[in-house]
């Protein structure tokens, strides 16, 4: 007789060993048909596919005229265009002060007689130096002053 031990010793090993009861054969796979998602009011995932779109109108907008781009306050400023003197072969000071005795002193260009960015100073003239004028001085010297 075999005890209630080892009897269960057995039984559960037995599995193991390729002893035992036969195995029952595995039932087969049920296929479930598919059916189509519930139609619900909430979420998104069971929602029905919307019906295909209308077609509308196509409306052509006017072209808009593109803004000019916004001016950066810390970019360096462009270079100031210098005038170009007139062809009429008068010389033309720059950057000039009239001193107390009437004679101009400034930087010369355009000239026969001084090497363009030359600091001169012309006789005195009559009356007061105004930029945009030219100035006859008391030599007869012709100037722009600019």
């Amino acid at each position: 007789m075999i005890c209630s031990y080892c009897y269960i010793i057995i039984f559960c090993t037995s599995g193991l060993f390729g002893g035992g009861s036969p195995k029952k054969p595995a039932p087969a796979p049920v296929v479930e048909e598919k059916k189509p998602p519930a139609k619900s009011s909430f979420g998104f995932f069971g929602a029905p596919k919307p019906a295909a779109p209308k077609q509308t109108p196509v409306v052509k907008k006017a072209p808009v005229a593109k803004k000019a781009p916004a001016k950066n306050p810390f970019a360096s400023k462009p270079a100031a265009k210098k005038a170009t003197a007139p062809k009429d072969n008068i010389p033309v000071l720059s950057r000039f002060k009239q001193e107390r005795d009437g004679s101009i002193t400034g930087i010369v260009s355009n000239s026969k007689d001084f090497r363009a960015g030359t600091r001169i100073t012309t006789s005195p003239i009559k009356g007061k130096a105004v930029a945009g004028t030219v100035v006859t001085t008391g030599s007869g010297s012709k100037y722009r002053l600019q």
